[in-house]
């Protein structure tokens, strides 16, 4: 089935997946006050991590991911491939899901079981998985809009707590905290766009590359988010920050206005809401996809409903408690998240490119060396 996805519905796609469930969290906390720092490092050394992913999706040609990974990697390593991001795409479902069920029941629904939150979400992300990346796409770009209106307008309004004291005096610890809030940044959730590469054949066409959507979908929500992470240092405070679970939500229950505007901490929970319901619905769409190409499928659609259904125990035994939940999305750095990020796309990359190399000079009757 084709499916094509233009370059502004793309970009919105990135940026709220990246943005998701992590502008809540106290991001780079470890760095304290120099995680603006943090920030910079981070998208310094993701950016030729995010140019693997797009390169991988100009190399399949628009090709859907069961076609082209076995032209690059071959049929069995390709289905090794295509596992491991399966269940690597539907653990993060599983994490994101418990994010949203615990952070509901921490601010608003303390009384509401859990699965019953998950499960009202398995079925809005069972619809929409099955509709596709189009109809993901679509909703999208109209959201983005809706949810930076909402969370700029909350931040300008939030200027009068800021305290730009905070962050002051620059790099008093020195530069390894700032190296580790980096690097947890890179874990969660900067190199989370890896599962792109299951969705390249939606961002590219003959006219267009992977580039052009990944690369300002990354930018956009990585300075999204450092803006939002430094205002509420600026606002809370170095310590409160660094021990709070959504230090976010809890700088923008600071606004105060003339006492008529107050209780604005709300519109982040609907935020909050949107990002994780679109990044949940990415990575099941991912899951399903590779899934199918594993077990030698041509449609994923079937296997839709059963792991759609699995991320409502899955996320209960993934993160029993908000503690591990923050634990979770603020550890500095995971093994299977290295493999699955770095690792792995890079052996890809390389193989892929001398693969394509090879496949250049035989069309062009030189010897292939083998």
């Amino acid at each position: 089935m084709n499916e094509s996805v233009p370059e502004r519905q793309g970009i919105a796609l990135v940026f709220l997946f990246i943005v998701g469930d992590s502008f809540v969290f106290g991001l780079a906390r470890w760095a304290g006050r120099d995680l603006w720092l943090s920030f910079l490092v981070a998208i310094v050394l993701a950016s030729p991590l995010i140019l693997v992913y797009g390169r991988l999706g100009s190399l399949m040609h628009g090709q859907p991911f069961s076609e082209a990974l076995p032209r690059l990697l071959g049929k069995w390593p390709s289905r090794l491939v295509a596992l491991t991001y399966s269940a690597y795409a539907w653990r993060l479902g599983c994490f994101v899901t418990g994010d949203i069920t615990n952070f509901v029941q921490a601010v608003s629904l303390p009384d509401t079981p859990q699965v019953v939150m998950a499960f009202g979400y398995a079925i809005l992300v069972l619809w929409a998985v099955k509709e596709g990346i189009e109809v993901l796409a679509r909703f999208s770009s109209v959201m983005i809009i809706v949810v930076l209106l909402i969370l700029l307008t909350a931040l300008g309004l939030a200027m009068t707590e800021v305290n730009l004291q905070e962050f002051l005096p620059i790099m008093y610890d020195g530069f390894w905290p700032v190296l580790q809030g980096a690097f947890q940044i890179l874990d969660f959730p900067l190199l989370e766009t890896v599962l792109f590469i299951g969705l390249a054949n939606a961002l590219t066409t003959k006219k267009r590359s992977a580039y052009k959507v990944l690369i300002p979908g990354f930018l956009l929500a990585a300075f999204f988010l450092m803006l939002f992470a430094s205002a509420s240092v600026a606002i809370l405070g170095e310590e409160a920050y660094m021990t709070s679970y959504f230090p976010v939500f809890m700088s923008t229950a600071r606004i105060d206005i003339a006492l008529f505007l107050t209780r604005l901490e709300a519109v982040v929970g609907v935020t909050f809401a949107i990002g994780t319901f679109l990044k949940i619905s990415v990575c099941l769409l991912v899951a399903s996809k590779t899934l199918a190409h594993t077990l030698g499928f041509s449609d994923y659609r079937f296997l839709v409903t059963p792991l759609v259904l699995s991320i409502i125990p899955g996320s209960q035994w993934f993160a029993k408690s908000i503690m591990e939940m923050e634990q979770s999305a603020t550890k500095i750095v995971g093994f299977t998240d290295v493999v699955v990020q770095v690792a792995l796309p890079l052996v890809m990359w390389i193989v892929a490119e001398i693969r394509m190399s090879k496949e250049r000079k035989n069309k062009a009757g030189k010897p292939s060396g083998i």
